[in-house]
Protein backbone atom coordinates (compact mmCIF):
# COMPACT_ATOMS: atom_id res chain seq x y z
CA UNK A 1 0.00 0.00 0.00
CA UNK A 2 1.28 3.50 -0.85
CA UNK A 3 2.05 5.72 2.13
CA UNK A 4 -0.12 8.81 2.58
CA UNK A 5 2.62 11.22 1.35
CA UNK A 6 3.36 9.08 -1.73
CA UNK A 7 -0.34 8.68 -2.49
CA UNK A 8 -0.83 12.43 -2.17
CA UNK A 9 2.05 13.08 -4.58
CA UNK A 10 0.75 10.61 -7.16
CA UNK A 11 -2.77 12.00 -7.04
CA UNK A 12 -1.60 15.61 -7.06
CA UNK A 13 0.63 14.98 -10.06
CA UNK A 14 -2.28 13.53 -12.02
CA UNK A 15 -4.43 16.61 -11.31
CA UNK A 16 -1.84 19.20 -12.34
CA UNK A 17 -1.65 18.25 -15.99
CA UNK A 18 -4.01 21.04 -17.10
CA UNK A 19 -3.91 24.67 -15.89
CA UNK A 20 -6.78 25.55 -13.56
CA UNK A 21 -9.66 27.69 -14.78
CA UNK A 22 -9.68 30.97 -12.86
CA UNK A 23 -13.08 31.98 -11.48
CA UNK A 24 -12.77 35.26 -9.54
CA UNK A 25 -15.72 34.63 -7.20
CA UNK A 26 -14.43 31.16 -6.32
CA UNK A 27 -10.88 32.42 -5.84
CA UNK A 28 -12.23 35.13 -3.52
CA UNK A 29 -14.18 32.60 -1.48
CA UNK A 30 -11.24 30.21 -1.13
CA UNK A 31 -8.90 33.04 -0.13
CA UNK A 32 -11.32 34.17 2.59
CA UNK A 33 -11.34 30.90 4.53
CA UNK A 34 -9.51 31.09 7.86
CA UNK A 35 -7.98 27.96 9.38
CA UNK A 36 -7.28 29.85 12.61
CA UNK A 37 -10.95 30.78 12.96
CA UNK A 38 -12.08 27.21 12.32
CA UNK A 39 -9.78 25.93 15.04
CA UNK A 40 -11.02 28.62 17.42
CA UNK A 41 -14.68 27.82 16.80
CA UNK A 42 -14.08 24.19 17.75
CA UNK A 43 -12.24 25.09 20.94
CA UNK A 44 -14.98 27.50 21.99
CA UNK A 45 -17.75 25.01 21.28
CA UNK A 46 -16.05 22.17 23.15
CA UNK A 47 -15.50 24.48 26.13
CA UNK A 48 -19.30 24.69 26.60
CA UNK A 49 -19.51 20.92 27.21
CA UNK A 50 -21.14 18.11 25.20
CA UNK A 51 -23.90 20.46 23.93
CA UNK A 52 -26.56 17.73 24.06
CA UNK A 53 -30.07 18.91 23.20
CA UNK A 54 -31.99 20.37 26.14
CA UNK A 55 -28.94 20.81 28.41
CA UNK A 56 -27.20 23.94 29.73
CA UNK A 57 -24.33 23.45 27.30
CA UNK A 58 -26.84 23.34 24.42
CA UNK A 59 -28.29 26.63 25.69
CA UNK A 60 -24.82 28.22 25.83
CA UNK A 61 -23.79 27.00 22.40
CA UNK A 62 -27.10 28.17 20.88
CA UNK A 63 -26.59 31.66 22.32
CA UNK A 64 -23.01 31.67 21.03
CA UNK A 65 -24.11 30.66 17.53
CA UNK A 66 -27.00 33.12 17.39
CA UNK A 67 -24.62 35.93 18.35
CA UNK A 68 -22.09 34.78 15.74
CA UNK A 69 -24.58 34.71 12.86
CA UNK A 70 -26.12 38.07 13.84
CA UNK A 71 -22.65 39.61 13.98
CA UNK A 72 -22.13 38.59 10.36
CA UNK A 73 -25.38 40.12 9.19
CA UNK A 74 -27.62 37.06 8.92
CA UNK A 75 -31.23 36.74 9.98
CA UNK A 76 -31.44 34.40 12.98
CA UNK A 77 -34.24 32.24 14.36
CA UNK A 78 -34.29 29.69 17.18
CA UNK A 79 -36.19 26.42 16.79
CA UNK A 80 -37.12 24.43 19.90
CA UNK A 81 -37.69 20.67 19.87
CA UNK A 82 -40.57 19.08 21.77
CA UNK A 83 -39.66 18.25 25.39
CA UNK A 84 -37.55 15.14 25.90
CA UNK A 85 -35.49 13.67 28.72
CA UNK A 86 -31.97 15.11 28.76
CA UNK A 87 -28.88 14.37 30.85
CA UNK A 88 -25.60 16.00 31.73
CA UNK A 89 -22.75 15.26 34.10
CA UNK A 90 -21.06 17.93 36.21
CA UNK A 91 -18.34 15.90 37.91
CA UNK A 92 -17.21 12.32 38.35
CA UNK A 93 -14.26 10.31 39.61
CA UNK A 94 -13.15 6.68 39.49
CA UNK A 95 -10.06 5.74 41.51
CA UNK A 96 -8.34 2.70 42.93
CA UNK A 97 -7.96 2.34 46.68
CA UNK A 98 -4.37 3.63 46.46
CA UNK A 99 -5.67 6.90 45.01
CA UNK A 100 -4.71 6.15 41.39
CA UNK A 101 -7.29 7.87 39.19
CA UNK A 102 -8.73 6.06 36.19
CA UNK A 103 -8.31 9.03 33.86
CA UNK A 104 -10.24 7.64 30.91
CA UNK A 105 -13.41 6.93 32.94
CA UNK A 106 -16.51 8.55 31.43
CA UNK A 107 -20.09 8.00 32.62
CA UNK A 108 -22.70 6.40 30.37
CA UNK A 109 -25.55 8.71 29.45
CA UNK A 110 -28.49 8.61 31.88
CA UNK A 111 -26.39 7.21 34.72
CA UNK A 112 -27.88 8.72 37.87
CA UNK A 113 -25.89 10.51 40.56
CA UNK A 114 -24.19 8.35 43.17
CA UNK A 115 -25.16 10.64 46.05
CA UNK A 116 -21.58 10.81 47.26
CA UNK A 117 -18.69 8.36 47.06
CA UNK A 118 -19.40 4.66 46.60
CA UNK A 119 -16.70 2.16 47.50
CA UNK A 120 -16.71 -1.49 46.58
CA UNK A 121 -14.37 -4.39 46.00
CA UNK A 122 -13.72 -5.04 42.34
CA UNK A 123 -15.23 -8.14 40.78
CA UNK A 124 -14.47 -9.31 37.21
CA UNK A 125 -17.42 -10.42 35.10
CA UNK A 126 -15.94 -11.48 31.74
CA UNK A 127 -19.20 -11.31 29.79
CA UNK A 128 -21.95 -9.42 31.61
CA UNK A 129 -24.47 -10.07 28.84
CA UNK A 130 -24.20 -13.84 29.32
CA UNK A 131 -23.67 -13.96 33.09
CA UNK A 132 -26.50 -14.80 35.48
CA UNK A 133 -26.86 -12.07 38.12
CA UNK A 134 -25.37 -13.25 41.39
CA UNK A 135 -25.95 -12.23 45.00
CA UNK A 136 -22.19 -11.72 45.26
CA UNK A 137 -22.54 -8.70 42.97
CA UNK A 138 -24.46 -6.66 45.55
CA UNK A 139 -22.42 -3.67 46.75
CA UNK A 140 -19.43 -4.66 44.61
CA UNK A 141 -18.03 -2.71 41.67
CA UNK A 142 -18.14 -4.86 38.59
CA UNK A 143 -15.50 -4.66 35.88
CA UNK A 144 -16.34 -6.22 32.54
CA UNK A 145 -14.45 -6.09 29.25
CA UNK A 146 -17.77 -6.71 27.53
CA UNK A 147 -20.89 -4.79 26.56
CA UNK A 148 -23.19 -3.48 29.32
CA UNK A 149 -26.32 -1.91 27.86
CA UNK A 150 -28.09 -5.14 26.83
CA UNK A 151 -27.40 -6.72 30.22
CA UNK A 152 -28.24 -3.70 32.38
CA UNK A 153 -31.98 -4.30 32.78
CA UNK A 154 -31.41 -7.90 33.93
CA UNK A 155 -28.84 -6.76 36.51
CA UNK A 156 -31.26 -4.21 37.96
CA UNK A 157 -34.22 -6.60 37.89
CA UNK A 158 -32.25 -9.22 39.84
CA UNK A 159 -32.02 -6.94 42.87
CA UNK A 160 -28.33 -7.81 43.32
CA UNK A 161 -27.30 -4.23 42.70
CA UNK A 162 -23.60 -3.49 42.32
CA UNK A 163 -22.33 -0.09 43.45
CA UNK A 164 -21.21 0.63 39.88
CA UNK A 165 -20.23 -1.07 36.63
CA UNK A 166 -17.02 -0.33 34.72
CA UNK A 167 -16.52 -1.49 31.12
CA UNK A 168 -13.65 -1.37 28.66
CA UNK A 169 -15.78 -2.51 25.68
CA UNK A 170 -14.93 -3.06 22.87
CA UNK A 171 -11.78 -4.16 24.72
CA UNK A 172 -9.76 -4.09 21.51
CA UNK A 173 -5.97 -3.55 21.80
CA UNK A 174 -6.02 -1.78 18.42
CA UNK A 175 -8.86 0.66 19.21
CA UNK A 176 -9.81 2.87 22.18
CA UNK A 177 -6.44 2.14 23.75
CA UNK A 178 -6.06 5.30 25.85
CA UNK A 179 -9.59 6.69 25.60
CA UNK A 180 -12.96 5.17 26.39
CA UNK A 181 -15.70 4.23 23.89
CA UNK A 182 -18.75 6.17 25.06
CA UNK A 183 -22.29 4.87 25.25
CA UNK A 184 -25.61 5.47 26.98
CA UNK A 185 -28.27 3.70 28.99
CA UNK A 186 -31.86 4.03 27.74
CA UNK A 187 -33.39 7.44 28.59
CA UNK A 188 -34.62 7.25 32.19
CA UNK A 189 -34.12 9.05 35.48
CA UNK A 190 -34.40 5.80 37.42
CA UNK A 191 -31.21 3.86 36.70
CA UNK A 192 -29.84 2.88 40.14
CA UNK A 193 -26.40 1.64 39.05
CA UNK A 194 -24.01 4.11 37.38
CA UNK A 195 -21.94 2.82 34.47
CA UNK A 196 -18.55 4.13 33.42
CA UNK A 197 -16.62 3.45 30.21
CA UNK A 198 -12.83 3.09 30.47
CA UNK A 199 -10.04 2.64 27.94
CA UNK A 200 -8.44 -0.67 26.98
CA UNK A 201 -5.31 0.27 28.97
CA UNK A 202 -7.27 1.23 32.09
CA UNK A 203 -9.26 -1.97 31.68
CA UNK A 204 -6.04 -3.93 32.07
CA UNK A 205 -5.30 -1.99 35.28
CA UNK A 206 -8.78 -2.79 36.63
CA UNK A 207 -8.38 -6.44 35.72
CA UNK A 208 -5.11 -6.62 37.67
CA UNK A 209 -6.61 -4.76 40.63
CA UNK A 210 -9.62 -7.10 40.72
CA UNK A 211 -7.38 -10.16 40.72
CA UNK A 212 -5.45 -8.63 43.63
CA UNK A 213 -8.68 -8.10 45.62
CA UNK A 214 -8.52 -4.31 45.46
CA UNK A 215 -11.37 -1.84 45.91
CA UNK A 216 -12.51 1.11 43.81
CA UNK A 217 -14.17 4.40 44.71
CA UNK A 218 -16.61 6.06 42.33
CA UNK A 219 -18.64 9.26 42.41
CA UNK A 220 -20.91 10.96 39.91
CA UNK A 221 -22.83 14.23 39.99
CA UNK A 222 -25.40 14.04 37.18
CA UNK A 223 -28.67 15.73 36.24
CA UNK A 224 -31.52 14.08 34.35
CA UNK A 225 -34.57 16.15 33.50
CA UNK A 226 -36.82 17.16 30.64
CA UNK A 227 -35.41 19.72 28.22
CA UNK A 228 -36.02 21.24 24.80
CA UNK A 229 -33.18 21.09 22.29
CA UNK A 230 -32.40 24.45 20.68
CA UNK A 231 -31.50 24.75 17.00
CA UNK A 232 -30.07 27.96 15.53
CA UNK A 233 -31.11 28.79 11.96
CA UNK A 234 -29.50 31.72 10.13
CA UNK A 235 -30.49 32.95 6.66
CA UNK A 236 -28.55 34.67 3.89
CA UNK A 237 -31.33 35.98 1.66
CA UNK A 238 -31.17 35.12 -2.02
CA UNK A 239 -32.64 36.79 -5.10
CA UNK A 240 -35.43 34.20 -5.00
CA UNK A 241 -35.92 34.44 -1.26
CA UNK A 242 -38.33 31.56 -0.72
CA UNK A 243 -36.25 28.88 -2.45
CA UNK A 244 -33.19 27.86 -0.44
CA UNK A 245 -30.31 25.50 0.18
CA UNK A 246 -29.90 24.16 3.72
CA UNK A 247 -26.33 23.95 5.07
CA UNK A 248 -26.34 22.13 8.40
CA UNK A 249 -24.60 20.08 11.09
CA UNK A 250 -25.68 18.56 14.40
CA UNK A 251 -24.52 20.75 17.25
CA UNK A 252 -24.44 18.10 19.98
CA UNK A 253 -21.49 15.79 20.57
CA UNK A 254 -23.88 12.90 19.92
CA UNK A 255 -22.03 10.50 22.24
CA UNK A 256 -22.05 12.87 25.22
CA UNK A 257 -18.26 13.28 25.14
CA UNK A 258 -16.09 16.27 24.18
CA UNK A 259 -17.24 16.01 20.55
CA UNK A 260 -14.51 18.04 18.83
CA UNK A 261 -14.60 16.11 15.56
CA UNK A 262 -18.12 14.74 16.10
CA UNK A 263 -19.39 17.31 15.64
CA UNK A 264 -17.89 20.67 16.58
CA UNK A 265 -15.88 20.34 13.37
CA UNK A 266 -19.09 20.16 11.35
CA UNK A 267 -20.54 23.17 13.19
CA UNK A 268 -17.33 25.13 12.62
CA UNK A 269 -17.57 24.32 8.92
CA UNK A 270 -21.12 25.72 8.77
CA UNK A 271 -20.02 28.85 10.66
CA UNK A 272 -17.11 29.55 8.35
CA UNK A 273 -19.11 29.07 5.15
CA UNK A 274 -21.68 31.53 6.50
CA UNK A 275 -19.03 34.06 7.54
CA UNK A 276 -17.13 34.04 4.26
CA UNK A 277 -20.17 33.99 1.97
CA UNK A 278 -21.93 36.80 3.86
CA UNK A 279 -18.79 38.96 3.87
CA UNK A 280 -18.28 38.53 0.12
CA UNK A 281 -21.92 39.44 -0.62
CA UNK A 282 -21.69 42.54 1.59
CA UNK A 283 -18.49 43.67 -0.14
CA UNK A 284 -19.92 43.08 -3.60
CA UNK A 285 -17.17 40.66 -4.57
CA UNK A 286 -19.78 37.92 -4.91
CA UNK A 287 -23.34 38.56 -6.11
CA UNK A 288 -26.25 37.79 -3.85
CA UNK A 289 -27.04 34.09 -4.36
CA UNK A 290 -29.88 33.15 -6.65
CA UNK A 291 -31.43 31.07 -3.86
CA UNK A 292 -31.33 31.79 -0.14
CA UNK A 293 -28.92 29.82 2.02
CA UNK A 294 -30.11 28.73 5.44
CA UNK A 295 -27.49 27.66 7.96
CA UNK A 296 -28.78 25.30 10.66
CA UNK A 297 -26.99 23.93 13.70
CA UNK A 298 -29.26 21.23 15.08
CA UNK A 299 -29.79 21.03 18.83
CA UNK A 300 -29.89 17.22 18.68
CA UNK A 301 -28.84 14.90 15.88
CA UNK A 302 -31.79 13.62 13.82
CA UNK A 303 -34.40 14.80 16.36
CA UNK A 304 -34.01 18.49 15.50
CA UNK A 305 -33.90 17.86 11.75
CA UNK A 306 -37.18 15.97 12.07
CA UNK A 307 -38.65 18.91 14.02
CA UNK A 308 -37.55 21.23 11.23
CA UNK A 309 -39.23 19.08 8.59
CA UNK A 310 -42.47 19.01 10.57
CA UNK A 311 -42.45 22.79 11.10
CA UNK A 312 -41.63 23.57 7.45
CA UNK A 313 -44.68 21.68 6.21
CA UNK A 314 -45.57 22.77 2.67
CA UNK A 315 -42.60 25.18 2.57
CA UNK A 316 -40.30 22.16 2.40
CA UNK A 317 -41.08 22.12 -1.35
CA UNK A 318 -38.86 25.21 -1.63
CA UNK A 319 -35.81 23.30 -0.36
CA UNK A 320 -33.37 22.91 -3.27
CA UNK A 321 -30.91 20.69 -1.42
CA UNK A 322 -29.39 19.74 1.94
CA UNK A 323 -25.63 19.91 2.55
CA UNK A 324 -24.81 18.35 5.91
CA UNK A 325 -21.46 18.12 7.70
CA UNK A 326 -20.51 15.38 10.12
CA UNK A 327 -16.89 14.75 11.16
CA UNK A 328 -14.86 17.13 9.02
CA UNK A 329 -12.01 17.36 11.52
CA UNK A 330 -9.92 14.21 11.32
CA UNK A 331 -8.97 11.04 9.45
CA UNK A 332 -6.81 8.08 10.43
CA UNK A 333 -5.29 6.61 7.25
CA UNK A 334 -6.23 8.71 4.25
CA UNK A 335 -6.21 12.35 3.21
CA UNK A 336 -9.62 12.43 1.57
CA UNK A 337 -12.91 14.26 1.44
CA UNK A 338 -16.17 12.41 0.77
CA UNK A 339 -19.57 13.39 -0.67
CA UNK A 340 -22.25 10.92 0.32
CA UNK A 341 -25.35 9.55 -1.33
CA UNK A 342 -24.58 8.93 -5.02
CA UNK A 343 -27.06 6.03 -5.05
CA UNK A 344 -29.93 8.50 -4.59
CA UNK A 345 -31.08 9.36 -8.14
CA UNK A 346 -32.14 12.95 -7.41
CA UNK A 347 -28.77 13.69 -5.80
CA UNK A 348 -27.05 13.65 -9.20
CA UNK A 349 -26.98 17.37 -10.01
CA UNK A 350 -25.83 18.28 -6.51
CA UNK A 351 -23.13 15.61 -6.33
CA UNK A 352 -21.89 16.11 -9.90
CA UNK A 353 -21.35 19.77 -9.01
CA UNK A 354 -19.35 18.79 -5.92
CA UNK A 355 -17.41 16.31 -8.02
CA UNK A 356 -16.65 18.93 -10.68
CA UNK A 357 -15.42 21.44 -8.09
CA UNK A 358 -13.29 18.75 -6.44
CA UNK A 359 -11.73 17.81 -9.77
CA UNK A 360 -11.04 21.42 -10.75
CA UNK A 361 -9.12 22.20 -7.55
CA UNK A 362 -7.59 18.86 -6.59
CA UNK A 363 -3.85 19.02 -6.08
CA UNK A 364 -3.71 22.80 -5.70
CA UNK A 365 -2.07 24.14 -2.56
CA UNK A 366 -4.62 24.53 0.23
CA UNK A 367 -7.10 22.13 -1.33
CA UNK A 368 -7.38 18.32 -1.39
CA UNK A 369 -5.66 15.43 -3.09
CA UNK A 370 -8.11 12.56 -2.73
CA UNK A 371 -11.88 12.92 -3.15
CA UNK A 372 -14.88 10.84 -4.12
CA UNK A 373 -18.62 10.54 -3.95
CA UNK A 374 -19.87 7.37 -2.26
CA UNK A 375 -23.08 5.38 -1.66
CA UNK A 376 -25.37 6.13 1.27
CA UNK A 377 -24.22 4.90 4.68
CA UNK A 378 -26.85 6.48 6.94
CA UNK A 379 -26.43 7.71 10.49
CA UNK A 380 -26.52 11.49 10.16
CA UNK A 381 -28.93 14.39 9.62
CA UNK A 382 -29.01 14.42 5.83
CA UNK A 383 -30.93 11.14 6.08
CA UNK A 384 -33.85 12.85 7.82
CA UNK A 385 -34.64 14.25 4.36
CA UNK A 386 -34.42 10.91 2.50
CA UNK A 387 -36.74 7.89 2.19
CA UNK A 388 -36.05 4.65 4.01
CA UNK A 389 -34.97 3.03 0.73
CA UNK A 390 -31.80 5.13 0.93
CA UNK A 391 -31.21 4.66 4.69
CA UNK A 392 -33.36 7.69 5.43
CA UNK A 393 -36.03 8.19 8.07
CA UNK A 394 -38.90 8.64 5.62
CA UNK A 395 -40.05 11.92 7.20
CA UNK A 396 -40.98 13.35 3.81
CA UNK A 397 -41.98 11.92 0.43
CA UNK A 398 -40.38 14.86 -1.41
CA UNK A 399 -37.31 14.08 -3.53
CA UNK A 400 -34.93 16.51 -1.83
CA UNK A 401 -31.25 16.28 -2.84
CA UNK A 402 -29.39 15.58 0.39
CA UNK A 403 -25.71 14.86 1.00
CA UNK A 404 -23.22 14.69 3.86
CA UNK A 405 -19.67 15.98 3.49
CA UNK A 406 -17.08 14.39 5.78
CA UNK A 407 -13.45 13.32 6.14
CA UNK A 408 -13.96 10.38 8.51
CA UNK A 409 -16.79 8.01 9.41
CA UNK A 410 -17.19 5.41 12.18
CA UNK A 411 -14.22 3.91 14.01
CA UNK A 412 -12.53 1.61 11.47
CA UNK A 413 -11.66 1.62 7.79
CA UNK A 414 -14.63 0.72 5.61
CA UNK A 415 -14.68 -0.65 2.07
CA UNK A 416 -17.67 0.17 -0.12
CA UNK A 417 -18.52 -0.91 -3.64
CA UNK A 418 -18.82 2.23 -5.69
CA UNK A 419 -22.17 2.97 -7.31
CA UNK A 420 -21.93 2.10 -11.03
CA UNK A 421 -21.47 5.21 -13.14
CA UNK A 422 -19.84 7.15 -10.27
CA UNK A 423 -16.27 5.89 -10.61
CA UNK A 424 -14.14 8.82 -9.48
CA UNK A 425 -10.83 10.11 -10.86
CA UNK A 426 -10.02 11.41 -7.40
CA UNK A 427 -9.45 8.15 -5.52
CA UNK A 428 -6.91 5.33 -6.12
CA UNK A 429 -9.48 2.55 -6.64
CA UNK A 430 -12.63 4.02 -8.21
CA UNK A 431 -14.64 0.80 -7.83
CA UNK A 432 -13.71 -0.34 -4.31
CA UNK A 433 -13.76 2.73 -2.06
CA UNK A 434 -11.83 3.01 1.18
CA UNK A 435 -13.66 5.25 3.63
CA UNK A 436 -11.45 6.80 6.29
CA UNK A 437 -12.35 6.74 9.97
CA UNK A 438 -11.62 8.40 13.31
CA UNK A 439 -9.45 6.91 16.02
CA UNK A 440 -11.51 8.94 18.49
CA UNK A 441 -15.05 8.21 17.25
CA UNK A 442 -17.61 8.46 20.08
CA UNK A 443 -14.86 8.52 22.67
CA UNK A 444 -13.49 10.50 25.58
CA UNK A 445 -10.51 11.25 23.33
CA UNK A 446 -12.49 13.30 20.79
CA UNK A 447 -10.79 16.52 21.87
CA UNK A 448 -9.40 19.38 19.78
CA UNK A 449 -5.86 18.29 20.68
CA UNK A 450 -6.44 14.85 19.16
CA UNK A 451 -8.48 15.82 16.11
CA UNK A 452 -9.06 19.34 14.78
CA UNK A 453 -5.78 20.77 16.08
CA UNK A 454 -3.86 17.99 14.34
CA UNK A 455 -5.64 18.17 10.99
CA UNK A 456 -7.36 21.55 10.69
CA UNK A 457 -6.86 21.42 6.92
CA UNK A 458 -9.78 18.97 6.77
CA UNK A 459 -12.24 21.64 7.90
CA UNK A 460 -10.66 24.17 5.52
CA UNK A 461 -11.23 21.79 2.62
CA UNK A 462 -14.83 21.10 3.60
CA UNK A 463 -15.53 24.84 3.72
CA UNK A 464 -13.88 25.49 0.37
CA UNK A 465 -15.47 22.66 -1.58
CA UNK A 466 -18.92 23.57 -0.28
CA UNK A 467 -18.57 27.31 -0.74
CA UNK A 468 -17.41 26.89 -4.32
CA UNK A 469 -20.20 24.41 -5.02
CA UNK A 470 -22.81 26.82 -3.62
CA UNK A 471 -21.44 29.56 -5.87
CA UNK A 472 -21.90 27.36 -8.92
CA UNK A 473 -25.35 26.23 -7.86
CA UNK A 474 -26.45 29.82 -7.21
CA UNK A 475 -25.19 31.55 -10.36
Amino acid sequence: MLSRPVLAFVLAASFLQAPPVVRPDEEAFAAGVSEADLRRYVRELVAFGPRMGGTPSNEKSAAYLASFFKKHGLEVAIQEDPPALAHWESAWRVELEDGSVIESAWPFGFSASTGGVRTGQLLIVPDLAKAAPDAAWAGRILYTPGEVTRAYAAVVKSGHLPAAILTSAPNDPTRYIAWSRLSSLPPSAGHPVPVFAVSYTDGRSLDAAARAGRSVRVSLDATIREGRGKTVIATLRGQEADAYYLVCAHGDSDSGGPGADDNASGVATVMEIARVYAALVRSGRVPRPKYSIRFAVWGAEYRSARTFIEKEGEKLKNLKGVINFDETGTGAERDAIYFEGNDVPWNETLLRTFEAVAGDYAGRQGFWTEYTTNPSQGGTDSYAFLPKKYRGTGQTELEIPSTTIYTAAWDKLAELDQTPGWESKGTPDPKKLKIDYSLYYHSSGDTPENTTEREPQNMVRAVKVTGLTLLRLNR
